[in-house]
């Protein structure tokens, strides 16, 4: 009776096309993993911690702050760089806290005493109306929202029209009094957290108006990985032709 094995193993190949088969495949798969893996190990050799500008301009202000010498500017830039911090969307709801109870309090810093109450008072009704509304374009929302901003933007030194100035409402409480004390050496923390980048030459070059890692990881990766398809399948036609193998049809 006629015994036919069909047990086919990649790495123990019994014939000469598997054989090329898989040494090609190996190359390919090397290929491939040199070229994500192998920048990857470039990101993280080259990398150096370069922090924010706003983190600059942040550690001698709130530095100042601490020690009792800071001036209206140290308290505006200070308040300014925290504001920007609001933006990031991985704050948790403690750092988030802190951030707030820092703004709030560089803010009275530089508000007028007298007019300090009628801010916290504004700000407490537009927290209410967020609490309550069911569309941000409540117009009694998007009203008190606009009355915070011209009052306490300014304050700050931030523009009325600017990003930061739509972010600032989101990051005030009617509580300005103070900072707790444990706030103000979390928010240092937070800052150098969310304001410092892993960069080298590999992310500030820019390719084809991209960023070179951008480009390399999104683009050229996907063109690498169609490439090396074709290439396999031309090298396998090329080994077919000339071993003259031909798969059976029907």
């Amino acid at each position: 009776m006629e015994s036919e094995d069909y047990k086919i193993s990649f790495f123990r190949p019994t014939t000469q096309r598997a054989l090329i088969n898989r040494n090609l495949t190996i190359k390919l798969f090397i290929v491939w993993a040199v070229a994500i893996f192998g920048f990857q190990v470039l990101l993280k050799i080259f990398e150096k911690p370069v922090p924010e500008e706003a983190l600059v301009r942040f550690t001698p202000a709130w530095n100042n702050v601490l020690s009792g010498q800071a001036s209206e500017k140290d308290f505006q830039v200070a308040g300014q760089s925290m504001v920007q911090v609001m933006g990031k969307l991985t704050l948790s709801r403690a750092e988030f806290a802190a951030i707030q109870d820092g703004v709030g309090w560089m803010l009275s810093n530089v508000y007028p005493d007298d007019e300090l109450s009628g801010l916290q008072q504004d700000v407490q009704k537009f927290n209410s109306l967020r609490e309550q509304i069911t569309s941000l374009q409540d117009s009694e929302y998007l009203a008190a929202r606009e009355l915070v901003i011209a009052r306490a933007a300014p304050a700050l030194g931030i523009d009325e029209g600017s990003l930061l100035a739509q972010l600032l409402p989101m990051g005030l409480t009617d509580n300005m009094a103070g900072i707790a004390e444990e706030n103000k050496q979390k928010i240092p923390e937070i800052m150098y957290l969310y304001m410092t980048h892993n960069r080298s030459f590999l992310t500030d070059t820019v390719f084809l108006g991209f960023p070179f890692h951008y480009f390399y990881t999104a683009v050229f990766l996907l063109i690498l990985f169609i490439a090396l398809c074709w290439y396999y399948c031309y090298k396998i036609d090329r080994l077919h032709a000339r071993l003259n193998f031909a798969e059976k049809t029907d």
